[in-house]
């Protein structure tokens, strides 16, 4: 990444300066942002830049696999070229992000250990989410089981924390590679994801400091083909 991706290193970091490297219309690129990019089930941040007194409301937020682009609801003036950029996320929303963003992250590590389920797509919204869990069949008594695990894990507190490993480190990591389907992140550093005591995951989105902060999850599941889906709608109360 040639953008320095403030929020990986903090989460909590709602603001930041930087210095605009590139512009198109409505496209910014800066040299370093606090704006998750759309990716890994989780949706960009939303909030505004200010250039030069004038304040461009974001709505969209994307990578190019090198570069954020800043997505402006107005066009950028055609000066801002190498000129300071204030940047503010909207912090409620990416709050709502990192709890439901670990809550998946808890479900998925549970549903590893539990049952040796795979590390499948998952989303996050702003009002919910969804995981599919990587088993060849489900029943409502494992749903159920995974959901009262879940919340015990959440209640007890666990802190999280993320870390580096080399490709050779989480190759040689059977179970990063069970829970990851033997595949290895296109990465030359991959991060990885601890919480607690639970199983490791590779994560390159946003979590909360410590469990405690999501709340209580709630499972909803449906049937296909007269079978419980093995896609699970989670919600926080």
């Amino acid at each position: 990444m040639d953008t320095e991706l403030l929020y990986l290193d903090d989460a909590y970091l709602k603001e930041c300066d930087g210095t605009v490297k590139w512009f198109e219309f409505t496209d910014l690129i800066v040299d370093r942002t606090v704006f998750y990019p759309t990716g890994g089930g989780q949706p960009n941040d939303k909030g505004q830049v200010i250039i030069d007194g004038r304040t461009y409301p974001i709505n969209d937020v994307w990578s190019d696999g090198n570069e954020v682009h800043i997505m402006s609801l107005d066009t950028y003036s055609e000066d801002v070229k190498g000129k300071p950029v204030h940047q503010v996320i909207n912090w409620d929303i990416r709050y709502q992000h990192m709890k439901f963003r670990t809550a998946l992250k808890v479900i998925t590590s549970l549903a590893f250990r539990l049952y040796r389920a795979t590390n499948r797509i998952n989303q996050t919204y702003e009002d919910q989410a969804w995981i599919d869990i990587g088993v060849d069949e489900i029943s409502e008594e494992m749903v159920k089981s995974l959901e009262d695990e879940a919340n015990k894990a959440l209640k007890s507190g666990l802190d999280t924390e993320t870390f580096y490993l080399s490709k050779e480190e989480f190759q040689n990591d059977s179970d990063l590679m069970a829970i990851s389907k033997n595949e290895v992140p296109d990465f030359d550093k991959i991060r990885v994801l601890k919480i607690g005591d639970l199983p490791l995951q590779h994560e390159i989105g946003t979590n909360v400091k410590n469990t405690s902060e999501v709340g209580t999850v709630k499972f909803k599941t449906s049937l296909v083909k007269g079978k419980i889906s093995k896609r699970i709608s989670v919600f926080l109360e």
